[in-house]
């Protein structure tokens, strides 16, 4: 036997042996979306999860603040009910603010994953995941009447509290949505 034959049947051992021990390799098989309204996930037999982000809802709520004012309607700042712009009325003055996420996150096999994580996470077959969500309760008592003008100072901008006045706005009562959202890829394992 040659040696160029002998070293071709070495070499196909090699990889033949290199194929054996090979744990497989992964193939897309699709994205998932979860969050709290998801329930309990487990990561099926045969596949793996990889995590890729989290994104919070946004949501947020309205409060009361202590006193209401008296504002006077003009050209350059009409009643929104009406569009007068004149008379003075008292309004309503609310705050709109951010709905807290300290507390949301993700329960790995019933342990809780807090802070931000630095790269993706892979989950093996079996791993149960959970969203979890803190509550974000308006504390809006629901007393304005229909018709009624009201001022709402914005805190949900990034670049700065904004004030407006509202007639009949969308006043989100009771709990609102804050759930976070995690974007995860599913593979196939595949021998």
């Amino acid at each position: 036997m040659t040696t160029h034959v002998r070293f071709c049947i070495l070499l196909a051992l090699v990889f033949a042996g290199a194929k054996l021990s090979a744990q497989g390799s992964l193939q897309f098989n699709q994205v998932l979306l979860l969050t709290a309204q998801t329930g309990q996930q487990t990561v099926p037999a045969g596949k793996v999860w990889k995590l890729t982000s989290e994104r919070q809802s946004g949501g947020y709520r309205y409060g009361n603040h202590a006193n209401n004012f008296n504002v006077t309607w003009s050209a350059t700042n009409p009643n929104p009910c009406t569009g007068a712009t004149s008379g003075t009325v008292s309004v309503r003055y609310l705050g709109k603010v951010l709905c807290g996420t300290s507390q949301n996150g993700i329960l790995v096999n019933g342990t809780p994953l807090r802070g931000n994580q630095e790269g993706a996470l892979w989950f093996p077959a079996g791993t149960t995941i959970l969203v979890s969500e803190t509550p974000c309760i308006n504390t809006l008592s629901p007393n304005i009447p229909a018709g009624t003008p009201y001022y709402v100072l914005d805190q949900t901008n990034p670049s700065g509290n904004t004030g407006y006045y509202e007639c009949d706005g969308p006043l989100n009562l009771g709990s609102v949505p804050n759930t976070p959202l995690y974007t995860i890829i599913e593979f196939n394992i595949v021998p």
